[in-house]
This record gives structure tokens, sequence and C-alpha cells, in this order.
């Protein structure tokens, strides 16, 4: 069988990014130089993601945001959530003359990946490329999506109340300690010394939570070029971590036999996720960006206390009953 360029341009591309196959061993492959394997990838993940980051990864409408609440009132019993955000470590090689910029709290070179996804794992928001060395909430204030969130200016719904309530409240993301807490933007009570109630919340938010750490832990089983340290400049690296990104949602979206992520390969309640058992050969899942806390608006505290209060009142979840 003959194999034609486009069929070696298509097997060099999904097998770096799929399994991170090194350039000299995929040129040795194909009989083609080091070079142009570099130059078929760098050329093709930047054309993936002009072509498919309109449709699969723009900005979401105020219905779609509507829908994303639906779903995780449905699946995850957190009314009025429009997504969860998380931040990622993606290794890569020491820039020249970038002195300790990139180097990370974990102690390797990387950039950050900041996202938010909604409840199905289809990620919503990205940032690619700042220092290692940011903390994430540093990196989300210096994001256009961080911005936009801060200075209300993302399309979300008006406030609606809780179910089962008539008081208003507004629609929020869910995040870790390292990010601020806003009125669009809830976290966890820090600390150990919490009431039964903040800690029913915390888990009612870790809950919700999960499934951006299920995304990120999807993206890398399938794309395992995000879990090698690339030998690019920043950049470039960008390029391929952005591709993996929409080619992430273009799947997710389109693969109605579910092969990409089966029913038991995301974290359930009480069943631990497939792709942790895949990623154990190359080190486990990405390193979370470093957190630490940042004092939220007043009006903040009392929507996150209202919210904690309605948690305690209104049912429960699978495994609260644990919660002493």
């Amino acid at each position: 069988m003959i194999i034609t360029p486009f069929v070696i341009f298509i097997k060099v591309i999904v097998r770096y990014l799929a399994y991170g196959i090194p350039f000299k061993k995929l040129a040795w492959s194909y009989k083609i130089g080091k070079t142009t394997v570099r130059n078929i990838v760098l050329e093709t993940c930047e054309a993936i993601w002009e072509m498919l980051s309109p449709i699969y990864l723009s900005e979401p409408t105020q219905q779609q945001y509507k829908d994303i609440t639906t779903d995780f009132a449905q699946m995850w019993n957190m009314p009025n959530c429009v997504g969860a955000i998380d931040g990622k470590h993606i290794a890569i090689k020491c820039p020249p003359n970038s002195g300790s910029m990139f180097y990370n709290y974990k102690k390797f070179f990387s950039i950050v990946l900041l996202a938010a996804c909604d409840a199905k794992y289809t990620f919503t928001a990205i940032s690619v490329g700042a220092y290692g060395s940011q903390s994430d909430g540093g990196i989300f204030h210096a994001t256009r999506f961080g911005e936009d969130l801060l200075e209300n200016r993302l399309p979300l719904p008006p406030d609606t109340p809780l179910p089962l309530s008539s008081h208003p409240f507004p629609h929020y993301f869910v995040g870790d300690c390292a990010f601020p807490l806003k009125n669009n933007l809830m976290k966890p009570y820090p600390g150990v010394n919490t009431t039964r109630a903040q800690r029913i919340f915390n888990y009612r938010l870790s809950r919700a939570r999960r499934v951006i750490e299920n995304a990120f832990g999807i993206l890398t089983a399938r794309w395992r070029v995000l879990r090698t340290t690339m030998e690019f400049h920043p950049e470039n690296a960008e390029k391929i971590v952005l591709a993996c990104l929409v080619l992430h949602n273009f799947i997710m979206l389109h693969d109605m036999n579910r092969w990409y992520c089966s029913e038991h390969y995301t974290d359930g309640d009480g069943r631990n996720a497939e792709w942790r058992n895949e990623l154990r050969s190359c080190g486990g899942p990405l390193r979370s960006a470093q957190t630490f806390r940042r004092r939220g608006q007043n009006s903040a505290y009392n929507h996150r206390e209202h919210l904690t209060n309605y948690f305690m009142n209104n049912g429960a979840v699978p495994f609260q009953n644990h919660i002493e």
C-alpha cells in the first residue's frame, strides 16, 4: 500500500499530540527530516486553532450560560453555577535568557494553562502562556476572561432565586482558594477549624469543582504531549496546548459513542476515574498552579453565607451524611 504525503502528515500530527513521541523518532519512522516534522506539528496546530476555535472555544452566550447552569444543577446539585475554574502547569524546556520567570514552585519550568469548563467537561474559557512562577490567582487577574469576570462584563444570566427560594442570587463560577471571593466567583472556606455548615459547603463546592479536574484529566490522558517537557519556545508550546484544547472540545461534542470519554472515565460519587490509572505511568495528573488567599468583597461573603445556609436547609447530596 502506498502511503501518500497527506497520510504521513496526519499520522505525524496525531502521534505527536496523542503520545508525545519525540520528533527524532517520528522523523525516523516516516523517513523525513526532523525539521520537517517540527514544521508539520507547529503549522498544523496553528491551523487547527484558527479553524476550530471560533466554533468550539468561543465565549458562551447568555443562553449558553443558562444551559450550563441547568446542567450543573441537575448533574452536580450546584444551583446557579456557570462553570469551574482551575490552573495547571505545562512543562517546557527552559527558554533562553528567561531567568526564573518560568520556574515554578514545583521546581520545573512551565507555562500555565488557566481554564474554565462546563458541567460536561468541555472547556468554555482558556488562557495559556503565563509564566510558571505566577500563581493562578495572579494569572486570573491578568487574563481577559478574569478581568471581564471581575468587572461583571461576562454575559452571565441575571440574578435568579435558588430552587425553593425567593431571594435573587447571582450566577457564579467555582474555584479553589487561589481565586478571589466575588459575587460571581465562589471559593471554599479556608482552614481546618470550620463549622459543620462550612464543611458541607466546601464538600458541595468541591463536588462541583471536580468537573475541571476531570476535564484536565481527560485532556492530558488523551493528548499526552501535555505530559512531556516540550522543547519549544513558550509561544510555540502555546500553539500545541491550544490545539489540544480545541480538539478536546471538538471530540467531546461529537463523540456520540463515547469512545473518547466513556461513562467510567471520569470521577463519580465513590468512583475513581479511569484517566487517573492511565496517567500513573507518566507521572500522574498535571501539577496545579500555586495557590494563595485573597480577601473578597463583603457582599461576596454574604452570598457565600447565604449559599451555605441554603445547602443546610434544602436537602442532601450523595455522601453528605459522612460529613461530621
